[in-house]
């Protein structure tokens, strides 16, 4: 109790004066954050946008054009792999009367639009090949009624009119986060699309016009008597051109009169779409059937780390959205409409530290097997349709089903130039980076955490997106004190809703950072920690010479008939193990005849089960007489799992070079070579533990 006691005290004392010192840190490059807000300003109240529920504009006033208009276009939809589907509408406008033309309403029916994740307009006055270098406008404000959203895009930034002979092109931009109904049909996925033919825009005639659906790549356009795709040549005027083995239905001599919210868009040309993944032996993690899935929250930590690189800490939950898993298909076999991989892309030059699910870390190497069953969990590293993006191919440990849910983090690092930037004889940093590791589907809710090297001074950021209802803001910034928090590191918390593909716009952070804030911050960190240790030394010097006598501690038990039972059993068992692997090497080396190896395996495997029975008990007995031999065991029972993993993955490595043939001879010796250290090691591990427990024994 004594001792006890001896001990509280000066632990109490050196947190009292450790908290004493933290203001320390603070002291040096004051900044009063004058750019810091406690409730962060929003696109929504700075620009000309309002919510929904508040729009109530003229539609007299804003609509009316007349027919001194005229407009062609081209509609192309894409079936994106993960869902997503896109919408690209090129609209040309030629203004042919005395109009004075401020707004161009671009209005879609409410099938999809409760769907939609991402929209953003171009508009020139030059040509659609110029369009692409424009910055999508950011002063678009929409309009929701019962069966129609309009969107009133201004043709100019300053909003100023156009009149007769004007020519103008428009482009829109649309995501919409998997806008389907499903079902199986034949035992495979069925997916229907629906969407208008064309757009609606106010009182103006459509004059020309062509649509053009692009499907997922190994999915296949289904039409038939039920299922028959609309419009058809049956349709009056509108030409139907379909190119199924290509991949592509396509409609020409597309017009419409001038439209008005008197109408009803199940009057005009509904399409109707559908497509079926249909299972092919081709490999999973290479298949571009649509699945639908996304993720219900990113938590995202980027550490910059003052030595050159930056640690990237990424956790995505996962959800399925698509077909339920059938009633007579095991738990492991594959289904193409089922999630079985997925990818996310990675900065340049990364280098993955670890990925792990919420079972454990996931395997470097190929989870089906040759029957096309999954194994356990897995990932891939390949490159991707983006150049010099290498992209992640990850297998959950079993195929996902509607609501059924997978977490996966992974941690991974990339040289700082591939984020930062410094400008030439300054202190000023720019750190550009993505704020999530997704292709094109869509995020619930996303979380960015920024952590900035100790003594660094956080200015301002920006966030590159294009649409305008999308904003990222700051929502937390750790400030210790007034002053910048030299010895800590700063942390910006950032955090959005409904993040899509093409809002993985860039996220700029800029900072301050000098080599003289570094150094002030390390040496007073040494400076206090040698104050704070000085004293604590003082302390146990003076308390020591008040002790008058230290009982001696009791004598550790050791439960010697337990432990020496335990050592006794486990070697026994890695015996058995180690004959077992012989006899299965002397098989196939035909240095053993097959009855004859096939009897002693089985001898052996049957006392190898009756060992692990006693085993078992024994270390259940064992355990129960304290934390160190519990320890121990754990200590065993890991090593174990961690060799049996690599030794899966050693085979798989001999099965690849020699079926598959996918890497040299060199890069086979290699990878060979280590994980047979590995394994090395791990066996070192277990005999290390065990000759622990013997030396217990001794007297």
């Amino acid at each position: 109790m004594q001792k006890t006691k001896n001990t509280i005290l000066p632990m109490i004392i050196l947190l009292i004066i450790g908290i004493s010192f933290l203001p320390m840190f603070g002291v040096i490059n004051a900044n009063s954050n004058s750019d810091l807000y406690s409730n962060p300003p929003s696109v929504m109240n700075n620009t000309p946008i309002s919510p929904i529920s508040n729009v109530k504009f003229n539609a007299i006033a804003n609509y009316t054009y007349g027919f001194n208009a005229t407009a062609n276009f081209n509609r192309s939809i894409s079936f994106e792999q993960y869902g997503v589907v896109t919408l690209i509408d090129s609209v040309e406008l030629n203004v042919i009367g005395n109009e004075s033309l401020v707004y161009f309403n671009y209005t879609l029916p409410n099938i999809n639009v409760d769907n939609i994740s991402f929209i953003g307009f171009h508009v020139v006055n030059e040509t659609f090949r110029d369009i692409n270098l424009k910055n999508a406008t950011r002063t678009y404000s929409y309009y929701k009624s019962d069966d129609y959203t309009t969107y009133m895009v201004p043709f100019n930034v300053d909003k100023s009119s156009i009149g007769k002979d004007a020519h103008y092109y428009l482009v829109s931009y649309i995501e919409f986060a998997t806008p389907y109904f499903y079902e199986i049909l034949a035992g495979e996925q069925l997916l229907h699309y629906r969407e208008l033919l064309y757009p609606l825009i106010n009182n103006i005639p459509l004059v020309k016009g062509e649509a053009q659906v692009n499907k997922q790549g190994n999915d296949n356009f289904i039409d038939n008597a039920e299922y028959t795709v609309t419009p058809n040549n049956n349709t009056a005027d509108v030409i139907y051109v379909s190119q199924a083995a290509a991949g592509v239905l396509k409609w020409t001599n597309i017009t419409r009169g001038p439209f008005n919210y008197s109408q009803s868009y199940e009057d005009d040309l509904l399409m109707n779409v559908y497509t079926q993944s249909v299972s092919t032996g081709e490999a999973v993690e290479e298949a571009t059937n649509t699945k639908l899935f996304k993720a219900t929250e990113v938590y995202r930590k980027v550490e910059i780390e003052p030595l050159g690189l930056i640690k990237v800490t990424e956790t995505q939950n996962i959800l399925f959205l698509g077909p339920e898993r059938p009633s007579d298909s095991p738990m492991t076999q594959v289904k193409l409409f089922g999630l079985n991989a997925f990818v996310i892309i990675l900065p340049q030059n990364s280098s993955v530290l670890s990925l792990a699910d919420e079972l454990g870390q996931l395997n470097f190497y190929s989870q089906l097997d040759e029957q096309g069953f999954f194994e356990r969990g897995s990932y891939n590293l390949r490159d991707t349709i983006f150049p010099n993006y290498p992209g992640l191919v990850i297998f959950p440990r079993y195929p996902l089903f509607h609501g059924e849910q997978m977490t996966f983090t992974i941690v991974y690092k990339v040289p700082m130039e591939t984020f930062l930037s410094k400008e030439q004889t300054s202190i000023n940093y720019k750190l550009t980076l993505s704020p999530c590791s997704i292709i094109n589907w869509t995020v619930d809710n996303l979380y960015i955490d920024i952590v900035l090297p100790k003594g660094a001074v956080y200015k301002s950021y920006v966030y590159e997106g294009a649409d305008p209802y999308q904003v990222i803001p700051l929502t937390g910034y750790d400030v210790k004190f007034a002053f910048s928090s030299l010895g800590f590191k700063r942390i910006l918390h950032f955090e959005t809703t409904q993040f899509s593909g093409s809002d993985n716009s860039p996220m700029v952070i800029y900072y301050n950072y000098s080599g003289f804030n570094m150094w002030v911050t390390y040496f007073f960190q040494v400076i206090s920690v040698g104050v704070i240790f000085a004293i604590y030394l003082g302390i146990r010097w003076s308390t020591k010479t008040a002790k008058e006598y230290v009982l001696e501690e009791e004598k550790e038990f050791i439960p010697v008939d337990e432990l020496e039972e335990f050592v006794k059993q486990y070697e026994e068992v890695l015996s058995l193990k180690e004959r077992i692997r012989e006899t299965r090497a002397k098989i196939a080396a035909k240095k053993l005849k097959a009855k004859e190896g096939k009897d002693l395996r089985t001898k052996l495997e049957k006392r190898l089960r009756s060992e692990e029975e006693s085993l078992k008990v024994t270390k259940e007995n064992l355990v129960k007489h304290g934390g160190r031999y519990k320890d121990s065991v754990q200590k065993i029972e890991i090593s174990e799992r961690k060799l049996f993993e690599e030794r899966r993955n050693l085979r798989a490595l001999q099965q690849e070079y020699r079926v598959k043939k996918s890497m040299t001879k060199e890069s086979y010796v290699k990878l060979f070579r280590e994980r047979q250290q590995t394994i090395e090691k791990l066996k070192n591990e277990i005999d290390a533990v065990l000759v622990t427990l013997r030396m217990l024994l001794e007297p």
